[in-house]
């Protein structure tokens, strides 16, 4: 028998609309269904070509989605960090934000999982953290002990972010990178695939490497 994965915040919920319109949209179409919660459509806001009434599930175009369905919740399906502004839009028309969390999941029954969440297989949470609105906890990610993780962030396949780390809204945290404990990662700021923190990161700041540093952007070519 298949373990069914769970939805949060909204009881006896049957349908879903998701908020993306790629790859990962059909990852977690695949996790609602073992829910056992139908996905009526994705929600395309980055893209307008993307828009496909005639794709199943129908692909809507983000100023087109208020009239279909309107009190279905929605949950976001976008890896990269800008889905921050399209499900807050979303949210301010009146939608409301499901959690899905994988049954292999390991959630501490200390942690707050807010609305909008998703989390994905063999993710761990530990005691007492809290993981903001609207992030994604991708398969395998770990998040330590009293650990804020902001909203609309995004932890890649096997990320290990130790306890006591601060990150920021909009935080995108790469396949395999590492958060030493005690550390604060500033608002949109990025941790490259495989990087190790070893040092507080800047807010809009990009590190990469071991141990990580602050991406050298190129010199411009002359004139």
């Amino acid at each position: 028998m298949v373990p069914r994965a769970s939805i949060r915040n909204v009881p006896h919920l049957e349908r879903v609309i998701l908020v993306g319109a790629l790859r990962f949209a059909e990852e977690v179409t695949d996790l609602c269904r073992m829910a056992d919660v139908e996905v009526a459509a994705w929600i395309e806001g980055l893209d307008r070509e993307r828009a496909d009434p005639t794709h199943l599930p129908p692909i809507l175009w983000v100023d087109d989605q208020a009239a279909f369905e309107p009190d279905l919740p929605v949950l976001p399906a976008i890896g990269p960090v800008r889905r921050m502004g399209i499900m807050r839009r979303l949210v301010g028309e009146g939608r409301r934000l499901a959690t899905l969390v994988h049954p292999s999941a390991v959630v501490s029954p200390t942690a707050v999982i807010e609305p909008g969440c998703v989390v994905c297989p063999l993710v761990v949470v530990g005691a007492h953290s809290r993981i903001g609105e609207g992030t994604i906890l991708n398969r395998g990610s770990l998040v330590g002990h009293h650990t804020e993780v902001g909203r609309y962030s995004f932890l890649g396949p096997g990320a290990n972010v130790a306890g006591m780390v601060t990150l920021g809204e909009q935080v995108y945290v790469g396949a395999g990178a590492i958060i030493r404990d005690h550390l604060r990662v500033g608002d949109r700021a990025v941790v490259g695939m495989g990087a190790a923190v070893v040092k507080d990161v800047p807010a809009d700041v990009t590190v990469v490497g071991v141990p990580a540093r602050p991406l050298e952007r190129s010199a411009e070519a002359p004139s």
